[in-house]
C-alpha cells in the first residue's frame, strides 16, 4: 500500500513538472491571488479532512498549500484561462486516511483550465471534467 500510495503520489509531482510555463493573463492572475480551501478533488469531498486542505496563490507566481497530511509547494502560471503548475513538490509524510491527499494531488497534476466564479474556482482537466473546486477563504 506504501509503494503504491508513493508512486502514485511521485506520478502527479512528474505530471506537474511536466507544464510548460507560458505568459499571464493579469485578469484571472489577480482573481486567484490569495488563499483558499479545497472543497473537493477528484469528486471527493474535503469536509472530513483532519487538516482542511488548501491553496495559496501568490502575486509572485508561486503556490504552497496543504493536502490533509502534507504540504506542498511550486510554481504556478496563467494563460488566459488555462494554469500551469511547475516544479511542484510536497513533503513526503504518511497518514490514517491518504484518501483526500492522493485527491488533491491528482488533482493538480491534472488541472489545466480554471473558472473563477465570484468566490469559487472550479478547475478542470483538458477534457473539461471537474477535478477540483475551491472557496475563497
Amino acid at each position: 500500500m506504501k509503494k503504491t500510495l508513493f508512486s502514485c503520489i511521485l506520478t502527479c509531482l512528474a505530471l506537474c513538472a511536466c507544464n510548460t510555463p507560458t505568459a499571464s493573463n493579469n485578469n484571472i492572475a489577480n482573481d486567484i491571488i490569495g488563499e483558499w480551501c479545497i472543497i473537493e478533488a477528484m469528486g471527493i469531498s474535503t469536509e472530513a479532512a483532519d487538516t482542511k486542505p488548501f491553496i495559496h496563490f501568490t502575486d509572485s507566481g508561486t503556490i504552497d498549500g496543504h493536502t490533509s497530511v502534507n504540504t506542498f509547494f511550486g510554481q504556478y502560471t496563467i494563460n488566459e484561462d488555462s494554469i500551469f503548475f511547475d516544479q511542484v513538490g510536497s513533503t513526503m509524510r504518511m497518514g490514517e486516511d491518504m484518501e483526500i491527499e492522493v485527491a488533491v494531488m491528482e488533482a493538480l497534476g491534472m488541472c489545466t483550465t480554471l473558472d473563477v466564479q465570484d468566490s469559487a474556482i472550479y478547475a478542470s482537466d483538458i477534457f473539461g471534467n471537474n477535478v477540483m473546486v475551491l472557496k475563497r477563504q
